[in-house]
């Protein structure tokens, strides 16, 4: 099992920073290894919310089926891969803090298939890959450009 984690602050309320995280269809705006990503349960965003995320990864294409497995409004979720070339599990914090919301994303996970054979690799880069996704986020958020 790999992990890993990233922390950054954003000058915005967590309301607002929760929000732009559930904004599914904005997500590929800030997030450049995702192309779509759909909603696939009836209902507001919640626990046991169903999702798959579209999108290209070592110039691959990839679905991943995922499911919601804990929501707390403005605080926290928990997002875990149900199938798909990845087994992960992703827990979103924020926390309020002086002059913004702390963004804590800790990362679980396995390869699966291709991504296996190169397993090393894959982490390295997608942990890249989250650092510049969520460095996009903060840039987008601060600049009230999402």
């Amino acid at each position: 099992m790999n992990e890993f984690e990233i922390e950054t602050t954003i000058g915005r309320s967590p309301a607002e920073v929760f929000a732009a995280l559930q904004d599914l269809e904005k997500m590929p705006l800030w997030n450049s290894t995702l192309s779509e990503v759909r909603k696939t349960s009836d209902g507001p965003l919640a626990a046991g919310s169903t999702l798959v995320y579209v999108g290209r990864f070592l110039g691959r294409g990839y679905e991943s089926p995922s499911e919601y497995t804990e929501f707390e409004q403005d605080k926290s979720f928990v997002s875990k891969t149900t199938s798909g070339p990845f087994d992960l599990e992703v827990t979103t914090g924020l926390e309020d803090v002086d002059g913004g919301t702390k963004l804590t994303i800790q990362a679980r996970g396995e390869s699966r298939g291709f991504f296996k054979i190169a397993e090393p690799v894959v982490v390295r880069l997608t942990k890249r890959s989250f650092e510049n996704a969520y460095d996009n986020l903060k840039t987008l958020l601060e600049e009230d450009a999402l």
